[in-house]
């Protein structure tokens, strides 16, 4: 804690000054309202409307905004581990193309498909498939390379 520094101690006393004020503003316009109340008709039109327009917009509004953000943050979320595991995919194919003798490679690229089973559709799991049994059956060099591009546009068609 910084004790020994002015300027905390007068940032700190500042922010209380207005806080309370701003507590003490709050109570002022509740103690007005509830005046305004005791001494007119509970038919009144505008008061009636100021506090369900009071408690439609701060309550529900609070609540469906928390909602939205809590929302949009596991789509956050889930696009960047989408992207991760594209990446992750991606990476292996590319050495898998260039050296497909690579055991170890073809293993991590298989350890990747178990998440792309939780994260994408089907279709990027197949062209996955498709391109490690074409790395297998010793195929052409324009098979390989129609596959790969085949996995790199289900990867981008995904993730959009």
């Amino acid at each position: 804690m910084n004790e020994n520094k002015k300027g905390y101690w007068i940032y700190s006393i500042v922010a209380i000054i207005i806080g309370m004020s701003l507590f003490a503003f709050w109570g002022y316009l509740v103690y007005d309202l509830v005046l305004k109340l005791s001494e007119k008709d509970f038919s009144n039109n505008t008061v009636v409307q100021a506090l369900f327009s009071l408690v439609t917009t701060v309550f529900l509004g609070g609540y469906f905004t928390k909602f939205l953000e809590s929302r949009n943050a596991k789509k956050i979320e889930v696009f960047k581990v989408q992207k991760d595991i594209s990446l992750n995919i991606i990476d292996y194919a590319t050495a898998l193309y260039y050296h497909p003798e690579n055991e170890r490679v073809k293993e991590l690229l298989k350890a990747e498909t178990t998440k792309v089973k939780l994260y994408f559709d089907n279709a990027v799991l197949k062209a996955i498939i498709a391109f490690i049994n074409c790395i297998d059956n010793n195929e052409s060099q324009e098979q390989k390379e129609a596959l790969y591009e085949n996995l790199s546009a289900q990867l981008k068609k995904s993730i959009k």
